[in-house]
């Protein structure tokens, strides 16, 4: 009898991780180019772990992710190949768990004929489009809201490991799946499903799958983006008994809704819930160059900037079309705030960038921004910044004196002092090259090795001699010493990578 193989899905797995680096939340600092040059021995040897039940995760961070000013949640990064260990097991699940799922369900759902996940924005907009029309064909309908206050952390291992082995006999891989999982709560101050991965979303909506089922024998319509859900019914009893009987079936799985985003709408206000008409008529007119939709646009930023909270959404669409037109209406306000829309970090630098005539007064402010002690509170921004500077390409003194900073604090997490050396190997001179190999040769993390191995590629002090070394040295940078050694051109992280 042959052995199982989890080749098919390490495929699959490594082709979504490099689709995903353009769009990624914590980026790696090449794009993972070594992984997918040397492709075919890396996923033998990933296999051969497989099959000897080496499943992990051996290295992972859990990282404060900014969610608004103060709010954050935990998201877990993994080694690159405990990364792919987890997709990989669950994408072999991927299309029995999605055939049990209700068609209300619109996250996360698995595309077996591209092996690949729906795309989040269209599936979420899907799912609005779906619910506008509902209320507008019956006037009468109220919608319940509601969602499951901090979802992934809460959800229970035990429970969804009995509900895995309910979808599939395939042992071999729930066996694998059980063991990574228990590895992660208890190696980790996490507990749950770790975030940052979208397999964990398709196994969230296995998890939440009673919900649907208890809404759908009770007569309900509904849609389901993840754990956010709108319940549809003309009398606001009826809602409110969804909503007991809803929040019934979560405590049976160690869940609770979130009381903040529990509320039920009436008919006037369930329209204004989802009538994004005018976000729409104004996209539409930006995108035709409509006479005054440049000076609408402007009026709308400066209405949700005006309020205490601005409603994140509408802050994203907002920089989204500003950038879209060039306008650095925004700027100012970005630079000034920053820290308080931490979370919209990728759109803010996506709008940085397409204003070149704004650089010089962009990397003034964010140098000032590093040079202030605060910035170690932002780990996240410290790495946005120090990418826009990698790839502007841009020299700046502070910046360098902030990223030597970062590089040499130990006690900071891993993924600002990754870009901060790579920052540095770009501008290295030859003394600073040889005191980024001092600190290659006593830094204990594999991943920082490998940063620093990029840095000192970067800095033109990364001779053939050196790679051989290492790899004799250190055999977990086999592969990035492997890919070096061939004299590439590495990619800027943040750019899609070109051989997808």
């Amino acid at each position: 009898m042959s052995a199982v193989t989890l080749k098919r899905e390490l495929d699959i797995a490594k082709r979504l991780l490099l689709k995903s680096q353009a769009a990624s939340e914590l980026p790696d600092i090449i794009s993972h180019a070594d992984l997918h040059y040397q492709w075919g021995p890396i996923r033998e040897e990933i296999d051969r772990q497989l099959q000897a039940e080496e499943c992990g995760p051996l290295n992972t961070e859990i990282l404060d992710y900014p969610k608004g000013a103060i709010d954050v949640r935990p998201l877990s990064r993994f080694s690159v190949r405990d990364h792919l260990v987890y997709d990989a097991l669950v994408y072999r699940l991927a299309a029995k768990i999605d055939a049990t799922l209700s068609e209300s369900v619109y996250s996360y759902r698995w595309q077996p004929k591209t092996s690949q996940l729906g795309f989040p924005i269209t599936s979420w907009l899907r799912m609005r489009d779906y619910a506008t029309r509902r209320i507008k064909r019956d006037r009468s309908l109220r919608i319940a809201s509601t969602d499951v206050s901090s979802f992934y952390e809460h959800v229970d291992i035990a429970t969804l490991t009995d509900d895995l082995h309910a979808v599939t006999p395939d042992m071999w891989t729930l066996k694998r799946l059980e063991r990574f999982l228990k590895n992660f709560q208890d190696i980790n101050h996490a507990w749950g499903l770790p975030q940052g991965s979208d397999a964990s979303g398709i196994l969230a909506n296995l998890y939440l799958s009673p919900v649907d089922e208890h809404l759908r024998k009770s007569g309900f319509t509904f849609v389901r983006y993840s754990d956010d859900m709108m319940i549809f019914h003309p009398e606001w009893n009826a809602l409110r008994d969804a909503l007991a009987g809803t929040n019934r079936i979560l405590r049976s799985r160690r869940l609770s809704t979130s009381g903040s985003k529990t509320r039920i709408w009436e008919p006037a206000e369930a329209k204004t819930l989802l009538d994004d008409s005018y976000k729409t008529a104004l996209a539409y007119g930006i995108t035709i160059s409509a006479p005054g939709s440049k000076d609408e646009l402007r009026r709308y930023f400066s209405s949700i900037t005006a309020t205490a909270s601005p409603d994140m959404r509408d802050l994203k669409f907002a920089l989204n079309r500003l950038r879209q037109t060039r306008d650095d209406y925004a700027v100012q306000w970005c630079l000034e705030n920053l820290k308080y829309v931490a979370n919209l970090a990728r759109e803010i630098f996506n709008y940085f960038e397409s204003m070149p005539g704004w650089s010089s007064r962009i990397t003034k402010s964010l140098s000032d921004f590093m040079e202030n002690s605060e910035s170690r509170s932002y780990p996240y921004l410290e790495q946005r910044i120090l990418k826009y500077f990698i790839k502007s390409g841009i020299r700046d003194e502070v910046m360098l004196q902030r990223a030597w900073h970062i590089l040499q604090d130990r006690n900071r997490v891993r993924f600002p002092r990754e870009f901060a050396a790579r920052y540095i190997g770009n501008h290295a001179r030859l003394a600073e090259s040889q005191l980024l190999l001092h600190m290659f040769e006593g830094e204990p993390d594999s991943d920082m090795r490998r940063a620093l191995l990029v840095a000192l590629y970067d800095a033109n002090y990364c001779s053939p001699r050196l790679l051989n070394r290492v790899t004799g040295a250190f055999p977990d940078l086999k592969w990035i010493c492997g890919y070096l050694i061939n004299s590439p051109q590495l990619p800027l992280t943040g750019k899609a990578v070109s051989w997808l």
